[in-house]
């Protein structure tokens, strides 16, 4: 998979549920549509490999990151805390453009605690890292700084990353994939965000 290392995804088995945790901010509550519209609902309709079907519990949260808190007072590692456990199979970690403006070598320390808490509470769930979606192809340096802290965490932590902005999830098509705050996904950014995770899932079963 483009802009997804190897390092990390463990073999899953054929059949059964796959049972997946969503962590992440805005991007993954359905802010600017709806939670039923949200990629993480959307999952649960569409066919996996391996014959697997799947329980997605999104412990997103509005105005969170790996260091910032966000409306209910939680990080990235709080979410992991209150959802993810020994049941889990895997642990999709997406964003976040709230950490904009933190100390970068922090923002690292922190994204590495958080995976690392993850597998302390899932020792054999696949960890999957995705960075901030961008609606520019070229984004911001304190987004970007964000992409490559969380990248450097991942390494570090031999986690799987996936790029979006160097991928070009939304290439060119921002206005038909953003909502009216050009940050947000439409309905058609969340059925976007769906394929994609589509793909990382079945990426991750694979081992």
């Amino acid at each position: 998979m483009t802009g997804c290392t190897a390092a990390g995804a463990k073999e899953q088995p054929s059949g059964g549920s796959l049972r997946v945790v969503v962590i992440g901010d805005s991007l993954s509550t359905g802010l600017g549509t709806s939670a039923d519209e949200a990629w993480p609902a959307l999952l649960k309709s569409v066919p996996l490999l391996n014959n697997r079907t799947l329980q997605v519990a999104n412990a997103a949260e509005n105005g969170s990151g790996y260091l910032v808190t966000g409306e209910r007072g939680d990080t990235f590692r709080d979410e992991v805390q209150a959802a993810v456990g020994p049941d889990t199979d895997v642990v999709v970690f997406f964003g976040s453009d709230n950490d904009e403006g933190t100390d970068p070598a922090a923002l690292r320390a922190a994204a590495a605690s958080t995976f690392a808490a993850a597998t302390a509470a899932a020792p054999k769930a696949v960890l999957v890292a995705v960075g901030p979606l961008s609606g520019s192809d070229e984004p911001d340096p304190e987004l970007a700084g964000v992409r490559d802290s969380a990248a450097a965490a991942a390494q570090d932590m031999e986690v799987p990353f996936v790029d979006p902005i160097a991928d070009q999830w939304l290439a060119g098509r921002a206005d038909v994939l953003l909502g009216p705050d050009r940050e947000h996904p439409s309905v058609a950014g969340q059925e976007l965000l769906r394929d994609k995770m589509r793909a990382i899932l079945n990426y991750a079963m694979q081992g």
